[in-house]
């Protein structure tokens, strides 16, 4: 039997890097720096490692387009796009800064329309293709091509497997000096170990994992993948995969109760493997976006603060925490039901949060009416507004609160400051039930 393929697996859960031992430090002349990347996967008698113009690297990467400096600060050497699309702007920045760019080079999914049997649509996707890889395949910093996201998706695994299939020989075909990723959510019965054996021209593959990512490696031998993976994706437990309440709304985990899942998958699937199986990670998101509530997958909140993930990450990363740490957030409670409160009625709420600077903490308490989007992959939902409401604050961490005059179903957030970029979260959902 001939021996399997080694491909690189990108398994996105939600974490990032690699173990200390290794270094992703390049000890390259100025003038090397500037010239064409070189990157490479090698098999080694431990397992897998990347190099990069010669040199072991280590993903300790996030998924995004912003902050780049705060992800350099923080210990990160990658960031990962999903889309070419106008990012030439955010690799010469990535360059300037040290870091590289995981590529993506979105191909169009079934649930948008597209049509394998359509000519025109398999010629739109390998032109974008072709267009990308021409016009970055010499920027310095190119770390490889992420091969679309999720293809597979509400559609269907053979032609998820044709368009990478397509997408990535066109790539080699330009490109031979960079590895090529294809992307999947979670690994399923057989994904990660039918893209090995059925794409020649994928070296890489990701997963997106969140939930499931303390044992995707295990599970992805189990199906009989042999190659080397990276989490692409992880972070918290997915709102597709929580518990929920009596009328429906997903509970999402505190900013403390994220942090630790992170830090536990992180050690047990990404750093327990460095060298060996793992090559490193993206975090997601670096930065924020609504998806069910505007907390629940960014490491960075919309108005800018740092949270405890990216504290955790850092850890990983440097081997130290930061120079001040997030506030500690772990949960939200009321003193009323939260499945049935009364128009106008007013309850009083407390945040359990912390702070291991013993910095001065605020709290600043939000309504908003609960989404009523359930997307799929990623897709764009549009933003939610919070209603006025009376709030009469008692102490940092406890308020009194009126409710809206409106029946229906809300949530109840909580962010808690501590003067110093960093914040943390906690949301509950509450059920407003006309008399």
């Amino acid at each position: 039997m001939p021996k399997p393929k080694a491909l690189l697996m990108f398994v996105a859960v939600l974490l990032g890097g690699w173990g200390e031992s290794m270094t992703d430090t390049l000890t390259t002349t100025e003038a090397r720096l500037d010239s064409p990347s070189i990157v490479t996967l090698q098999q080694t008698p431990e397992g897998y490692m990347l190099l990069k113009n010669g040199e072991p690297y280590i993903i300790r990467g996030a998924g995004g387009s912003s902050h780049l400096g705060l992800l350099k600060e923080s210990g990160g050497n990658t960031i990962r796009t999903w889309d070419a699309e106008g990012i030439a702007p955010l690799m010469d920045e990535a360059h300037e800064l040290g870091l590289s760019v995981l590529v993506g080079i979105w191909l169009e999914h079934r649930r948008h329309g597209y049509d394998h049997e359509n000519p025109e649509h398999r010629k739109h996707d390998l032109d974008r293709v072709e267009g990308f890889v021409k016009q970055f395949r010499d920027h310095p910093a190119l770390l490889g091509w992420g091969v679309g996201n999720e293809l597979e998706l509400g559609g269907d695994l053979d032609i998820a497997i044709e368009q990478i299939k397509l997408a990535s020989s066109k790539i080699k075909e330009l490109d031979p000096n960079h590895p090529t990723m294809a992307v999947i959510a979670e690994i399923g019965e057989d994904k990660a170990v039918r893209i090995q054996n059925e794409c020649p021209d994928i070296d890489l593959i990701g997963i997106n994992s969140y939930g499931g990512m303390g044992t995707v490696g295990q599970r992805a031998m189990n199906q009989g993948y042999s190659g080397a993976y990276a989490i692409t994706e992880f972070g918290p437990v997915g709102f597709w995969e929580t518990g929920v309440s009596s009328w429906g709304a997903p509970y999402e985990q505190s900013s403390g109760e994220k942090a630790d899942f992170l830090r536990r998958n992180y050690a047990d699937t990404i750093q327990a493997n460095l060298g060996k199986q793992c090559v490193g990670s993206f975090a997601f998101l670096w930065g924020n976006k609504q998806e069910k509530t505007e907390t629940w997958f960014g490491l960075i909140l919309p108005t800018g603060e740092r949270t405890e993930m990216i504290d955790v990450l850092t850890e990983f990363w440097t081997g130290e925490p930061p120079k001040n740490r997030a506030p500690r957030v772990l949960g939200l409670k009321t003193d009323a039901d939260a499945a049935k409160m009364s128009p106008g009625q007013t309850i009083e709420v407390a945040v359990e949060a912390s702070d291991a600077d013993a910095d001065a903490l605020e709290t600043e308490w939000r309504v908003m009416p609960e989404s009523g989007v359930r997307s799929e992959g990623g897709d764009a939902e549009p933003e939610i507004a919070p209603v006025p409401i009376a709030i009469e604050l008692i102490d940092a961490t406890h308020a009194r609160i009126t409710l809206p005059q409106e029946a229906g179903a809300y949530r109840i957030f909580a962010t808690v400051r501590d003067g110093h970029s960093n914040a943390g979260t906690a949301n509950l959902p509450i059920l407003i039930i006309q008399p």
